[in-house]
């Protein structure tokens, strides 16, 4: 995709993690151009009704504590999945720099995970859940908000 002029901040190349909790999305900005080079998505684990929910008195299903237990080491287990997509996008030579973008959980196991020389490459991270928004509009706000 052609960058629109105001947004060709990008004189090496930079992979863009874009991120939630079951979805991520590597994108390689670099002069002129956006493309997206690779997505991953979680397959959430299915618990049986015994783990995941009870059933109230209408019959109704509603979430337990034990779903909520069964919610970190996922997150975790995807957040190695992304490193480790990370890890390879730029020792393959894709990208110079990182830009983060993930909901704040999300972003500190990715942060953690990260070996001490990609995380040198990093030149921002933006706290956010972005991933249902148009990907010009994250460029935008990647270079109105303070770094």
């Amino acid at each position: 995709m052609q960058l629109p002029k105001e947004l060709q901040h990008f004189p090496e190349p930079t992979l863009i993690v874009l991120t939630d909790e079951q979805q991520a999305t590597f994108l390689l900005a670099g002069g002129d151009t956006l493309e997206e080079l690779k997505s991953l998505t979680l397959i959430p684990d299915r618990l049986s009704d015994r783990e995941g929910t009870f059933s109230s008195s209408d019959h109704s299903h509603v979430g337990s504590d034990l779903s909520d237990a069964h919610d970190t080491p996922r997150k975790k287990k995807f957040a190695e999945q992304i490193t480790d997509q990370i890890r390879s996008l730029i020792h393959d030579g894709h990208a110079t720099k990182i830009r983060l973008v993930s909901p704040p959980e999300m972003l500190h196991l990715i942060e953690e995970r990260l070996p001490q020389d990609l995380q040198q490459l990093i030149l921002s991270k933006d706290p956010h859940n972005l991933m249902k928004h148009d990907r010009i509009d994250v460029l935008k706000r990647m270079f109105t908000l303070p770094e």
